[in-house]
């Protein structure tokens, strides 16, 4: 682990200034306590902060040490005990070397501190603590910063082996269905079948192809749609009529790969499968609130039979919204007067979780 303080040049900036201020304040305090100079008063705190602080700045490293280890509790303590010493001895014979050298031995300072040198190790043995619980709260704010960021990269990668899945649900649903049509229709209709077989491998073409991208504008998601519908006009002809109402600045928003396409098969399957006339399905795209509105539409024969179905399409599609925008986004169903609508909510320019 790197050291806290000097890996940060802000963090050094404070620490030293911080020091000093220290430093200052036993100076000021010496001064209005005790008889000696002022230049004496001043040297003591100057130097007694600055060695202090240089021994705290190492103390670090053995603290680090005693955190890897696993020697258990009282061990830490010994070795805690062992290192005040050192660390106190060290400093407290820096300080009066230095300080007596500053001031050329000056005789009224020996007695000071002579005086003061029980004083001086209790306020020693109180910094040396502070900077040890120091230590070991950045070396605990760190685990914590470090075991979230791990939780989240695994979050992450759940994520998304979770969007995998889903999309994987997708492609195959739409490929059973498909050579399902184009099974019956080597029969009846061997050219639409052949014409189908064509449409379906640029689709899948284009869909092999976009498989890595989590996200397109809305334009691609719609030529990659037609090619879909395109399949499906071959298979039911006059009885699927599709219309298309998009706003112009509606294309170029960013939303989910292939999010719409669950909701056409869901059209498809429960409006033109279980109608015997023809059947409107309808596409509105429009901006509201910062935020872009899709809207499926069908018509569907309220009297007819409901076709059996696990409601995968319309599950995935809230799940892909809520593992990529959280709670921004959703989609809602309503039947109303024959028609069956879909409706999304997609936040325009939202930040993806993943």
């Amino acid at each position: 682990m790197i050291h806290p303080i000097l890996s940060k040049r802000n963090r050094l900036l404070v620490y030293w200034l911080i020091w000093l201020i220290i430093g200052l304040g036993q100076s000021l305090l010496i001064t209005f306590s005790s008889d000696i100079s002022v230049s004496a008063s001043f040297s003591d705190g100057f130097f007694s902060a600055v060695i202090f602080a240089v021994i705290a700045v190492a103390l670090w490293f053995p603290v680090n040490q005693f955190n890897t280890s696993r020697n258990g509790l009282p061990m830490a303590i010994i070795n805690h005990l062992i290192m005040a010493i050192i660390a106190l001895g060290i400093w407290v014979f820096l300080t009066k070397f230095l300080v007596l050298a500053f001031l050329q031995d000056n005789a009224s300072y020996k007695s000071f501190w002579e005086n003061s040198i029980y004083y001086r190790l209790g306020a020693g043995a109180f910094m040396y603590t502070v900077v040890i619980l120091t230590y070991y709260l950045m070396i605990s704010i760190d685990n914590i910063a470090e075991k979230n960021m791990r939780e989240a990269k695994l979050e992450n990668m759940l994520k998304e082996t979770e969007l995998m899945m889903l999309r994987s649900q997708i492609n195959p649903h739409f490929l059973f269905n498909s050579l399902n049509s184009i099974s019956s229709l080597t029969i009846s209709d061997a050219e639409r079948a052949r014409e189908m077989v064509i449409k379906l491998s640029d689709f899948m073409r284009y869909a092999l192809s976009r498989k890595e991208d989590r996200t397109v504008i809305l334009q691609t998601e719609l030529e990659n749609l037609r090619l879909y519908l395109d399949i499906e006009k071959i298979r039911f002809g006059e009885r699927l009529v599709l219309e298309e109402n998009v706003q112009d600045e509606c294309l170029a928003v960013r939303i989910p790969n292939m999010i719409l396409q669950p909701l056409y098969e869901n059209a498809i399957k429960h409006g033109v499968y279980e109608s015997a006339d023809a059947v409107s399905i309808k596409l509105n795209a429009k901006r509201v609130n910062g935020a872009i509105t899709i809207s499926i539409s069908n018509d569907f024969d309220p009297e007819s039979i409901p076709a059996g179905g696990t409601g995968t399409g319309l599950n995935n599609v809230r799940r892909r919204l809520e593992l990529y925008y959280g709670n921004r986004a959703w989609l809602k169903t309503t039947k109303e007067d024959s028609v069956f609508t879909a409706e999304l909510y997609i936040p325009e320019q939202a930040d993806i979780k993943i």
